[in-house]
């Protein structure tokens, strides 16, 4: 006799009797033959009960390394979890090392990048133990921290150039000056 079976969503077969052992029939997979009006479940016919496999026991939950829970079924809700918040950890970086490359023109703005790197690490933290709200509200301070950073690095930068060009446009005038009276 000959058998279908419904795998993965797909009717497949015909399978002999013997066929059945290697395709890991469940009791509750559907299966169909010659005589039989309608899909019933393998456990219904008693002629292949030797060739059922068992059902596959669900692995447990996994917490992420917190203390173990009982397997949670699909139909309870899960909490949703939002993604991470920006944590700017190489631009903070470079701008740490920036900043104390430039000496004293860009230290401000490493100081600032230095508080926004410390901050981003409790904002993981926060994270990770699921304090998703602090979080947010850490990475807020992050981000406030980060642009301060930026915006003390453009502003000195910019600040150190003006000072530059009057430097020597000061010292080529004085230069002029100083060649006239010679």
């Amino acid at each position: 006799m000959e058998y279908y079976v419904i795998i993965d969503g797909r009717k497949c077969g015909p399978f002999s009797h013997e066929e059945l052992r290697s395709k890991f029939v469940t009791p509750n997979m559907p299966v169909w033959r010659d005589g039989l009006a309608d899909w019933t479940p393998a456990r219904n016919l008693p002629e292949i009960s030797d060739v059922l496999q068992p059902e596959p026991t669900p692995p447990p939950y996994y917490s992420g390394g917190a203390q173990q829970q009982a397997y949670e079924p699909k139909s309870r809700k899960r909490e949703y979890i939002p993604p991470m918040p920006e944590d700017y950890k190489s631009s903070n970086i470079f701008l740490i090392v920036f900043g104390f490359l430039c000496c004293s023109v860009c230290m401000l703005g490493s100081i600032f990048a230095i508080i926004s790197y410390i901050n981003a690490n409790e904002m993981k933290t926060l994270y990770a133990v699921g304090q998703y709200e602090m979080a947010t509200l850490k990475a807020a301070t992050v981000r406030k921290y980060h642009n301060w950073a930026i915006w003390t690095d453009v502003i000195f930068i910019i600040l150190g150039v003006i000072g530059l060009i009057l430097y020597i446009v000061f010292l080529g005038g004085l230069a002029a000056f100083s060649s006239q009276y010679q």
